[in-house]
């Protein structure tokens, strides 16, 4: 069996879609004559093409040249005739878009399975009905029903750094590894943000009680200045250990890194679900969004939510004006539970 997963287009989200790839692969029933597990190639943009080249389960990657939000139909019935004749069985659309589904229909794959919506059920063969927004499951469900894998034949998703990696990074960018790792920036929006105060809190907390470690903070060049605020709550002379890589690496280069890391403090984000899957400790805050449907995947990992009665909202704005669910969540709660540098590593 060879299977084209068509990858959607955040992190978090491709993450959590090798829980249904690492099943696909281990589906003795998908098995070649010969005994060889299915083959799968990941059709990917260009922002999320790294987190797959890190999983064993992914033959291939195939970065996609399309425009985000574009329909380019041209283009993509380009790329579909040179998928045409590579002998895919099925093809699994991740995204709910039409846009998505159309290389797979456009290459003749015979299977193509994906959510029904946005009027694409005429290409797609197994158009899977929605479910509700009110019962919609958890998002490596959400993925796994796609493959008609129910819940408890989902593992967790694991990406695999090679041994030596991330210490070969920490070199490039002159860390040393057992650093906290922040990852502050919320890309959907600032209902998802712990406030920079909280940040700094417990960044000052991990280095007084490690004198000899870092904290590290990353993100897109959109995080730049949050990053920069955080820095500036620090007392002076703890400046010295701590940086930010905010825009300067990219994500393969910061999978890397948080492999070398002792810990993560982030919010509902895409590296939490990258520090999960590499099994680093996780310190998951969550406000506007819901630790039940993207929860970072990992017994490493611990969560904080406040759950108030007006969260989740699901929304890029704090609705009221006073974002309590993510102000009100004392840093002492994370403090408390930050592993030492020694035995994170």
């Amino acid at each position: 069996m060879k299977v084209l997963i068509v990858a959607p287009n955040w992190i978090g989200d491709a993450v959590m879609s090798l829980s249904l790839i690492q099943a696909l692969h281990q589906d003795n029933t998908l098995r070649s004559a010969d005994g060889r597990p299915c083959e799968i190639h990941v059709l990917a943009p260009p922002v999320t093409a790294p987190v797959y080249q890190f999983s064993h389960a992914v033959r291939a990657v195939q970065v996609e040249p399309f425009s985000h939000g574009k329909l380019q139909w041209g283009l993509r019935r380009q790329v579909g005739a040179s998928l045409a004749g590579r002998g895919f069985d099925m093809a699994v659309v991740l995204p709910n878009s039409l846009k998505s589904a159309l290389v797979p229909w456009f290459a003749g794959i015979p299977k193509r399975v994906g959510y029904s919506g946005e009027l694409r059920t005429a290409v797609l063969t197994h158009a899977l009905p929605k479910p509700s927004k009110k019962a919609k499951p958890p998002m490596i469900e959400w993925y796994g029903q796609l493959g008609a894998y129910s819940g408890e034949l989902l593992e967790f998703p694991v990406l695999n750094v090679e041994a030596g990696m991330g210490t070969a990074a920490c070199t490039e960018f002159g860390l040393q590894p057992g650093f906290l790792a922040l990852a502050p920036g919320a890309e959907f929006g600032p209902a998802k943000r712990w406030p920079a105060e909280h940040f700094a809190a417990v960044a000052i907390e991990f280095l007084l009680r490690n004198p000899l470690q870092q904290v590290v903070l990353f993100g897109g060049p959109k995080d730049t200045a949050f990053c920069a605020e955080i820095l500036s709550l620090l007392p002076v002379d703890l400046l010295s250990r701590a940086e930010s890589l905010a825009g300067k690496t990219s994500l393969a280069q910061a999978m890397a890194l948080m492999s070398a890391a002792s810990q993560l403090l982030t919010n509902d984000s895409g590296l939490m679900h990258v520090a999960a899957a590499l099994n680093v400790q996780v310190h998951a805050v969550f406000g506007s969004s819901s630790p039940h449907h993207t929860p970072p995947l990992s017994n490493k990992a611990k969560v904080y939510y406040l759950q108030l009665e007006c969260s989740p909202c699901f929304q890029r704005e704090c609705p009221l004006g006073h974002t309590d669910c993510l102000k009100k969540l004392d840093p002492k709660m994370v403090s408390d539970q930050l592993v030492p540098a020694s035995q994170g590593v």
